[in-house]
């Protein structure tokens, strides 16, 4: 065991400048391997392997050991390298937040700072009080930050829920500053970001539009530039985002237009999810453009085959929203029993209204559909349950074993909604027979 731990430090320069797996001689030395040494190790075994489940279990039980000592800049490549191959060790990072993060971040540069925030964020490893920690050292420095930084910082609070809104106006009016620095990846990454903060859904009525608007704005009129470089993810999510945020300007309508019917090659390119995010945000942004919808509707039929639920359902909703016609949702319904098992009521209620929202008469669907959908009945939301009766009902259908169900999900509902209500009143509880029996005729 000896010789390979003295084997090991003197040839590290060596394997670093190499392409292929870490032999195995080096990984050896793990035992003994010091806080520097460690480090390469975990940089060149997440980059070019190997893949071997016990690798990374001796990588992170040795760090485990001399995590007192790591450096800020050490503990940032360590995480990203855990992050990269998605290494959660829950003991190792709840100890690593605990007791030594805290302090690292706080002397850290901002590199290393936002490696390392980023990188527990990716990993799913939160604790509050070291992102309070990183907050009130983000919002001193937020003027240093680069572009990039910019967007991970803000993409790690919102993956961690650490929504900070003193922070985000902190970050949001460096955007104008920063925004000739921006890549495609940049703005897809920020503009992601913020589309999942509650607070900025509605961004004309929040009080933090100002700084939103302007960001929005910066943005938006960077984007020439950007989409031509953008590659497909960061289309999907730019598009995506705008819809979400209902950013709807005229000139940057035009603009996506433009872009996707000048590379149609992208369009056939896309992943099931991309294509289901891209569609749907055309849908949310009403970009009825005759031939985008033409090639939209291509590239569902040529694409239907791979869609997992999630991108079924949003392709079925958006299809309906663009009147994508009568061969789409033939395509789409030779799908569905692929994927029937694995929908959610909430799910399937969205499949049974994109087909009655897009009139397409169907008697085989909505038989294949009624007994899940009455199996999840008792789980499903107002909305979900209204949304199912009348994607039946606009065909005139109303099969009892599905509707009973229905009816007595909503009869629930409604008695829990009227409870609530007379709470905050002195009027007493309402009686079973105050709802009727609500069945249908």
């Amino acid at each position: 065991m000896l010789r390979h731990g003295v084997a090991f430090a003197p040839r590290v320069g060596n394997w670093l400048a190499e392409t292929k797996p870490v032999p195995q001689d080096y990984l050896a030395g793990i035992p003994f391997a010091g806080r520097s040494t460690l480090t390469g190790l975990f940089v060149k075994v997440a980059e070019h392997g190997p893949k071997d489940p016990a690798v990374w279990k001796r990588l992170i039980a040795r760090v485990d050991v001399i995590a007192h000592s790591l450096t800020a800049k050490q503990a940032s490549l360590i995480l990203s390298s855990m992050a990269r191959t998605r290494q959660v060790q829950e003991t190792f990072l709840h100890r690593f937040n605990l007791k030594f993060a805290p302090s690292l971040i706080a002397q850290a540069e901002m590199i290393d700072l936002c490696g390392m925030i980023s990188s527990l964020s990716q990993l799913d490893s939160y604790q509050e009080e070291l992102f309070l920690v990183a907050s009130k050292r983000l919002q001193e420095v937020a003027s240093q930050l680069d572009a990039r930084q910019l967007a991970l910082m803000f993409n790690a609070f919102v993956k961690a829920k650490h929504l900070d809104m003193e922070l985000f106006q902190r970050l949001l009016k460096q955007v104008p500053r920063k925004i000739v620095k921006f890549t495609a990846k940049d703005a897809a990454i920020l503009l992601n970001a913020l589309a999942q903060v509650p607070a900025f859904q509605d961004w004309e009525a929040a009080e933090e539009a100002e700084e939103l608007k302007k960001a929005l704005e910066v943005i938006s009129l960077r984007l020439p530039e950007l989409l031509p470089s953008a590659d497909l993810h960061s289309l999907a999510l730019i598009m995506n985002a705008f819809a979400q945020l209902q950013y709807v300007q005229k000139d940057l309508l035009d603009l996506l237009s433009q872009e996707l019917l000048l590379n149609q090659e992208k369009l056939t390119k896309f992943s099931p999810i991309q294509l289901a995010m891209v569609l749907n945000a055309i849908a949310r942004l009403q970009l009825h453009e005759p031939k985008l919808v033409e090639l939209l509707a291509s590239a569902v039929r040529s694409g239907a085959h791979a869609l997992d639920p999630q991108a079924f359902c949003l392709v079925a909703n958006a299809s309906a929203k663009l009147q994508l016609g009568l061969d789409t949702f033939q395509v789409l319904y030779a799908r569905l029993p692929k994927v029937l098992s694995r929908l959610s009521g909430r799910q399937l209620a969205m499949v049974c209204h994109a087909w009655a929202k897009a009139h397409i008469h169907n008697d085989d669907l909505f038989e294949l559909l009624a007994l899940p959908l009455a199996s999840h009945a008792a789980k499903l939301e107002a909305h979900e349950v209204a949304i199912s009766i009348f994607a039946y009902a606009h065909f005139r259908k109303s099969p009892k074993e599905l509707f009973d169900v229905l009816l007595e999900r909503f009869r629930s509902l409604l008695a829990e909604q009227v409870v609530n209500a007379l709470g905050r009143t002195e009027r007493p509880d309402p009686t079973e027979s105050d709802f009727g029996t609500m069945r249908p005729e």
